[in-house]
């Protein structure tokens, strides 16, 4: 399987991606294909014959370009959003969510050595969301930005009037049927609320209790990593990583500072979320953030905590503007050629809901708390305590200079594998 982005379908970003491609692949344990130069500068990578170490003939492939990292390693497809689909039955959905929790620090913790040296003129992203879901529900609906904030009675009277005005250009599908049901049982409106709620919740948080500078987001979903599974010991290895053109990062001079833990909160809402049902795998969310703590050098704060519960359901929400985009054409009355099955968006509403249920018989930072209070977790922050210790200090820059903070990264992996005994 390869996942390729023709040359041609890049984004404004693709150098800051492709400096944090290659910073994972000198710097880390982290794995992506190499980069190269080619006429007028532009970057691309060729398909080799054969990847040294890993199963998988790809000669089909030799020669030809794809841009960025957008490849599977040995043939290993993009792990299954739907969760039943994951080798291993459930214990091979937890030991995949821990793996998943772990790597979100990894690669966030990797790629922010390249910010230090950004590319001129690089418009910077929007790490928060907040600008660009306000952005996606204005271009998906054909309404204002202004509108999406709901300030008041006269506003909602407005946007329920040209919503309802849109809903007869939805066709027969079963798609577009239960699409105009959730819009008519006010989905969008709802959705709406949870956003405008959680964007002022988040950003007093962060005022209050402000994060630490961690410049560089990505979300792990489940079309960005590519993971192979050893039944016998119920173990996964990512084996491939993609997509760095979806990262953001924030910086002291555009104010905008997102904490880690938006990170974690957006993969939850892909992975401890039934994407039929909308019910909530706890179980699922206690092995993902198991790995992301074991990552941390201290403990989660209580406004961390706090904060991770508000960014799953942003993440929830997010899903529900980015399916919303499969149907927009059709409710604005264009013309559309899609005759894919598209996934509805009303089981996003469900699943915020089933979440708020969970939330009323359980304290979601009690969770947090109780799996970073271990003895064992103790131990990984001692060694990410000393790795901290280590990414500031002169003989970080001598391993980098000379080619082998890899190495280090890999014997920082194999001690957290030793704790846990795998």
């Amino acid at each position: 399987f390869l996942k390729i982005v023709k040359p041609g379908f890049v984004r404004d970003n693709i150098a800051f991606s492709v400096l944090c491609t290659e910073e994972c692949r000198l710097h880390s344990s982290i794995p992506t294909f190499q980069t190269y130069r080619g006429k007028n500068g532009e970057l691309y990578q060729t398909v080799p014959e054969y990847l040294e170490g890993l199963s998988g003939e790809l000669s089909l492939f030799s020669g030809q370009t794809i841009t960025l990292t957008e490849a599977a390693l040995g043939g290993i497809d993009e792990i299954p959003e739907t969760l039943t689909e994951i080798p291993g039955g459930r214990r091979g959905q937890l030991a995949l969510m821990e793996k998943l929790g772990g790597y979100i620090v990894k690669v966030s913790r990797a790629c922010s050595g390249v910010t230090e040296n950004l590319p001129k003129d690089l418009e910077t992203a929007d790490p928060a969301g907040f600008r660009t879901g306000r952005q996606v529900a204005r271009d998906d609906f054909s309404i204002s930005e202004s509108l999406t904030h709901l300030q008041n009675s006269a506003d909602r009277k407005e946007f329920q009037y040209q919503i309802q005005n849109m809903l007869p250009n939805l066709g027969n599908s079963p798609e577009s049927q239960s699409f105009r049901k959730g819009l008519q049982g006010g989905d969008l409106e709802f959705i709406l609320d949870c956003f405008n709620w959680l964007e002022k919740n988040i950003h007093e948080s962060l005022i209050d209790n402000p994060a630490p500078n961690v410049p560089v987001n990505n979300e792990v979903k489940p079309a960005n990593v590519g993971a192979v599974y050893d039944a016998s010991e119920n173990h996964w290895e990512i084996t491939q990583s993609f997509d760095f053109d979806n990262m953001g990062f924030g910086t002291l001079e555009n104010g905008d500072q997102t904490p880690l833990e938006k990170d974690l909160g957006r993969t939850l809402s892909f992975f401890a979320f039934d994407p039929e049902s909308g019910d909530f795998y706890a179980d699922n969310a206690k092995a993902t953030i198991k790995g992301y703590l074991e990552r941390l050098p201290e403990k989660m704060s209580d406004a961390e905590k706090h904060r991770l519960q508000d960014y799953i359901q942003l993440g929830i929400v997010t899903s529900y503007l980015w399916r919303s985009s499969y149907l927009a054409d059709e409710l604005q009355g264009k013309p559309t050629d899609i005759h894919l099955a598209r996934p509805d968006p009303s089981v996003h509403v469900t699943q915020i809901r089933l979440f708020d249920n969970w939330l009323s018989s359980n304290q979601f930072a009690d969770i947090v708390e109780s799996l970073q209070s271990t003895p064992q977790m103790d131990r990984h922050r001692d060694i990410e305590r000393e790795a901290a210790l280590f990414r500031n200090s002169p003989d970080y820059f001598d391993k980098r200079a000379e080619g082998s903070l890899k190495a280090y990264d890999i014997g920082i992996d194999a001690a957290h594998k030793q704790i846990n005994g795998t």
